[in-house]
């Protein structure tokens, strides 16, 4: 019944320190993309979020060619979501008696990759005049 229907494999990292706008700028960029095309671009970049997503996306590249036994040919990055996750709070003393608050932040990075090609379909509404 399902042989032909192609199913979305997740891959799930946890406790990324690093800051979501800039990793934002670099999801925006690459999502609905082939994986070869992907680290080519990626690879090109000397950012710290580059490198870290490199690293991210093979390791989710490798292990949904393991869960289908065979070099799939096309493999595109379906959807990417980023979540919160845990925080650590930290008091640093300062001086005349006061202290300052560090917030350090982790996130949690969901991909979900495919062998489709995602359409992208335009909303369009009554205001727009194309």
């Amino acid at each position: 019944m399902f042989k032909n229907k192609i199913l979305d494999f997740y891959y799930k990292s946890n406790n990324i320190n690093y800051s979501k706008i800039k990793l934002r700028k670099l999801l925006n960029i690459i999502k609905y993309k082939n994986i070869e095309d992907i680290m080519n671009f990626l690879g090109n970049f000397k950012t710290k979020g580059a490198r870290l997503l490199k690293e991210i996306i093979l390791n989710a590249y490798k292990n949904f060619r393991r869960q289908i036994e065979s070099k799939p040919q096309n493999v595109y990055l379906k959807n990417i979501i980023i979540n919160k996750s845990r925080r650590f709070k930290k008091i640093r003393p300062v001086s005349q008696g006061r202290a300052n608050k560090i917030k350090k932040q982790f996130f949690t990075l969901i991909l979900i990759l495919n062998q489709e090609k995602h359409k992208i379909t335009k909303n369009k509404n009554k205001w727009d005049k194309r």
